[in-house]
C-alpha cells in the first residue's frame, strides 16, 4: 500500500527529532533529487547505461508531464523520472518493494512511452533508444554484477531490436556490501546514498565527489526544509484528484447501468414504482426514459 501523507509527515518529523534526513527511497525526494541535482543525474546515468556524460548535460529535457500510462487499472500514472537526450529517452522508476504485477506494471508504462515516440516522429529509423532503470529497493533478478539488461531476444540470444530496453539494479546488495566495509565503485555510492539517513555518514561518502556532495545538499535541505512535507502533498493531491476522477467515472457508469435497466424493464412493461425500487433511480428520472 502506498504510504499515506499522515504517515510520511510523522517519518518526516521523527527523522527531524533524531538529527536524521529523509532518504531518496521516498518518491517526492527521489523525483526532487533527479530532478533538482544536473550533475548527479548525469553521472549517475552515464555509469548504467554509457551514454556520454556531456550529452546527458547539454540535451537533457524533462518530460515526465508528457507520457502517462492511460490503461484501466493505472489512469493518469506518471513515471517516477523521465526525461529525453538526443538520441535517447531515459524512464528511471524507483520500486520500494516488489508486489504481483510489479513488472507488468512497468512494462505498460514503457509500451506506453514507445507508442507515444512512435507517433511522433518522421520515421520508425529515428526513434530514440528508449531505456527504462528500475532501482530495486529489494532483491529482484540477483546477479554477480548487480545490473541486469534486459532486452527483446530470440531463444538463441539474438537482439530483436535495440531501440529499448531495461535495467534493474539491487540497492539491497550494494546496502549489504557498504556495511561489511567493503569498498565501493563510485555508481554503487550513487546509488548507496539514495538510501542514506545518516548525516555523518552521507557527508562522509560524499566528501570530496562533486556529483555526491550535489545530492547530499540537497537531502539536508530537502529534510530540513519546512516545505519538505509539501513535495509529498503534491503527490498525495495528484492521487486524490486520480481516485476522484475513478470514483466519478464509476458512478456515472452504474448510472448509465441503471437508466439501461429502467430501458428494459419499461418495455416489457414493468411498472413505474417496482423499476424504482429495483433501480434506485427516482420516479422522474424513470418517467424521463419512457
Amino acid at each position: 500500500m502506498p504510504i499515506t501523507k499522515k504517515r510520511f509527515d510523522e517519518i518526516v518529523k521523527e527523522l527531524r527529532r533524531k538529527g536524521e534526513i529523509v532518504p531518496a527511497t521516498y518518491d517526492c525526494i527521489f523525483k526532487a533529487i533527479m530532478k533538482k541535482c544536473p550533475k548527479y543525474r548525469a553521472d549517475l546515468t552515464s555509469r548504467l547505461t554509457g551514454i556520454p556524460k556531456n550529452l546527458i548535460l547539454n540535451t537533457y529535457q524533462e518530460k515526465n508531464t508528457e507520457y502517462v500510462v492511460d490503461n484501466a487499472l493505472e489512469k493518469g500514472k506518471v513515471s517516477d523520472v523521465l526525461f529525453g537526450l538526443e538520441g535517447y529517452i531515459i524512464n528511471y522508476e524507483f520500486n520500494n518493494r516488489n508486489w504481483d504485477g510489479l513488472i507488468e506494471r512497468n512494462d505498460a508504462y514503457l509500451g506506453k512511452v514507445k507508442n507515444d515516440v512512435m507517433s511522433k516522429v518522421k520515421s520508425y529509423a529515428s526513434i530514440p533508444k528508449i531505456i527504462q532503470i528500475n532501482i530495486n529497493n529489494f532483491y529482484c533478478f540477483l546477479s554477480r554484477d548487480n545490473l541486469l539488461e534486459f532486452k527483446s531476444r530470440d531463444k538463441y540470444g539474438i537482439i530483436e531490436s535495440d531501440k529499448w530496453g531495461k535495467l534493474y539494479i539491487n540497492l539491497k546488495l550494494i546496502r549489504e556490501k557498504y556495511k561489511r566495509g567493503l569498498n565501493l565503485s563510485k555508481l554503487e555510492k550513487e546509488l548507496l546514498i539514495l538510501t542514506l539517513t545518516n548525516v555523518e555518514e552521507i557527508n562522509r561518502l560524499a566528501k570530496g565527489d562533486e556529483e555526491l556532495m550535489e545530492v547530499a545538499k540537497e537531502l539536508k535541505n530537502l529534510s530540513y526544509d519546512i516545505d519538505t512535507i509539501g513535495l509529498y502533498d503534491e503527490e498525495e493531491e495528484r492521487k486524490r484528484i486520480e481516485n476522484t476522477k475513478l470514483i466519478n467515472a464509476e458512478e456515472k457508469g452504474a448510472k448509465e447501468r441503471e437508466k439501461s435497466i429502467a430501458k428494459n424493464l419499461l418495455k416489457i412493461g414493468v411498472p413505474i414504482k417496482d423499476i424504482v425500487k429495483a433501480t434506485g433511480l427516482s420516479k422522474s428520472q424513470v418517467t424521463m426514459l419512457m
